[in-house]
């Protein structure tokens, strides 16, 4: 269960019905994008570091600036975290100028 203190970073959800183990990889990467110390201190007590390095490592909505963060913190290298890859989006544009 999500603590009473947490649920404004949930504010898109029904937060009192999520399942904190079911939904755990979502929990993780909301809080770890926009979470304060309450909150990460609470995801660190209450999920793996396996679970959290997993999250970190193959989320695709983390922000460049949040990843990094967390790619050092757990010392990870660049190329292990997904959101920090070059996307595809962003080669040569040869058809679309930008």
């Amino acid at each position: 269960m999500i603590p009473q203190e947490l649920h404004k970073f949930f504010w898109d959800c029904q937060v009192k019905e999520m399942d904190d183990d079911k939904y755990w990889f979502f929990i993780i990467e909301r809080l770890l994008e926009h979470g304060n110390d309450i909150a990460v201190n609470w995801l660190m007590r209450h999920y793996t570091q396996e679970k959290i390095i997993k999250v970190v490592k193959s989320s695709r909505t983390l922000s460049r600036k949040t990843a990094n963060f967390w790619k050092n913190f757990f010392q990870l290298g660049e190329e292990d975290v997904l959101c920090l890859q070059k996307s595809s989006q962003s080669h040569d544009r040869i058809y679309w100028p930008s």
